[in-house]
């Protein structure tokens, strides 16, 4: 039983992964928004040293654009990225919070981060030996900068 928990813990971390790789290599993506929890416990990471400063703050290490590094999974998060299962087999549900570069419509935006982000949690999916899954992404527009 502990493997099967461990293999969907591992899975629903490279889903993570790739719908924030994904997101954050759209054109026009600024950052991936972290939420409160994240803010907050990028805080408490800063002030004990137990965290890297640079990575907590929004848009730090994403700026750089497809030469940034991977993001990283930290208690079944990715800062900006929300996944879980949907209600049929298989079935995902990824919920992306982010910013606007300014220059680029937000409709624009979006309308790329979607299909980008489907595709490569269907290519995380089908590496990890499971099939195609279907998978509704729903993105958010939290700032513009």
């Amino acid at each position: 039983m502990s493997q099967v928990m461990s293999g969907d813990a591992q899975l629903h971390a490279a889903v993570l992964r790739a719908a924030a790789g994904a997101a954050k290599d759209t054109p026009g993506v600024a950052f991936l928004r972290p939420g409160l929890g994240e803010l907050l416990r990028g805080t408490v990471a800063r002030t004990t040293g137990t965290g890297s400063g640079a990575a907590s703050r929004p848009g730090s290490a994403s700026r750089s654009g497809a030469g940034a590094p991977a993001p990283s999974v930290r208690g079944g998060r990715v800062p900006g990225v929300r996944a879980d299962r949907g209600s049929g087999p298989g079935a995902w549900r990824i919920r992306v919070h982010l910013a606007v570069r300014r220059g680029h419509r937000a409709l624009d935006v979006v309308r790329a981060v979607r299909p980008r982000v489907t595709a490569a949690v269907q290519e995380a999916v089908r590496a990890a030996g499971e099939a195609a899954p279907e998978v509704a992404v729903t993105v958010t527009v939290t700032d513009i900068t």
